[in-house]
């Protein structure tokens, strides 16, 4: 069931993506450069070939499907598709299940290239009841370096957007950790990413999903972080739990409780 929602939802937005590169004349692709279409994720477009009067005469242009399965060995399974595809210069991007990046022909569905960052080979904690899953990437480009961010458990990786491969000149090897500088110890099994990151200007932010099933003392706190695009440096963090007295709020902690209180995620959702 899982394999069959992840194919549906994903022709969906394949056959909104090759409506809108080959509905429209040469030089007029209307692209959908973030999940939520632009940067304050109104979901809109400009588009106008499809109406609802002929949007029940779309039909299938291609299929690709992300054909992941149970994996016996690590005890892990795939959940539902939930990402949206993103479209730039006729290719789409899009993460699956288990956080891989694929990047699509929007013509033809050929598949270009893929990312693997093989977070299935740390086993099912962390990933919940339903499985692994993910919400999509972000673009960034800067002239001709253009890179696809995605965020996905414990770390934040720089994909050259036009080989798939690890961009080095980000953080000195394409990935930077996100549980770094907390406070405390964070591991990868209490701090998960699946929503999809932010871009602002030059920097990619990103929150954090911290399983509130059981709570215990000194769990982590949520955050919401900023990383520089070109150099993965950490520009600043958030706490939504107060890290010191001194913090706004902290005061309204009874017996000052925010020092070992943990969770308040912030997943970003577009």
């Amino acid at each position: 069931m899982d394999r069959f929602v992840a194919t549906t939802v994903l022709l969906s937005a394949t056959l909104l993506s090759a409506a809108l590169a080959g509905a429209q004349e040469p030089g007029a692709i209307i692209e959908w450069p973030h999940v939520g279409a632009e940067p304050a994720h109104t979901k809109y477009s400009a588009a106008e070939d499809i109406t609802l009067a002929n949007v029940g005469e779309l039909e299938i242009a291609w299929q690709w499907e992300p054909n992941e399965m149970p994996l016996e060995e690590y005890g892990t399974r795939p959940g539902p598709f939930q990402a949206t595809p993103i479209m730039v210069d006729n290719v789409l991007y899009l993460s699956t299940m288990y956080t891989r990046v694929a990047a699509l022909d929007a013509e033809t569905g050929k598949e270009l290239w893929t990312f693997d960052p093989r977070v299935y080979e740390d086993g099912p904690k962390g990933a919940g009841p339903t499985g692994f899953k993910h919400r999509g990437i972000a673009w960034w480009s800067d002239g001709d370096d253009a890179r696809i961010f995605l965020n996905s458990r414990d770390r934040l990786y720089a994909i050259n957007a036009a080989t798939g491969e690890l961009d080095t000149g980000f953080a000195g090897g394409g990935s930077v950790l996100l549980t770094e500088g907390h406070g405390r110890p964070v591991t990868r099994f209490e701090f998960d990413q699946t929503s999809p990151p932010v871009v602002f200007e030059n920097l990619v932010i990103v929150g954090s999903r911290i399983p509130d099933r059981l709570q215990r003392k000194f769990d982590p706190p949520g955050t919401v972080q900023a990383f520089d695009a070109r150099s993965g440096e950490r520009r600043w963090v958030f706490f939504t739990i107060p890290q010191s007295s001194a913090d706004f709020g902290a005061d309204t902690w009874e017996d000052e409780s925010w020092r070992y209180t943990g969770h308040a995620a912030s997943l970003l959702n577009p």
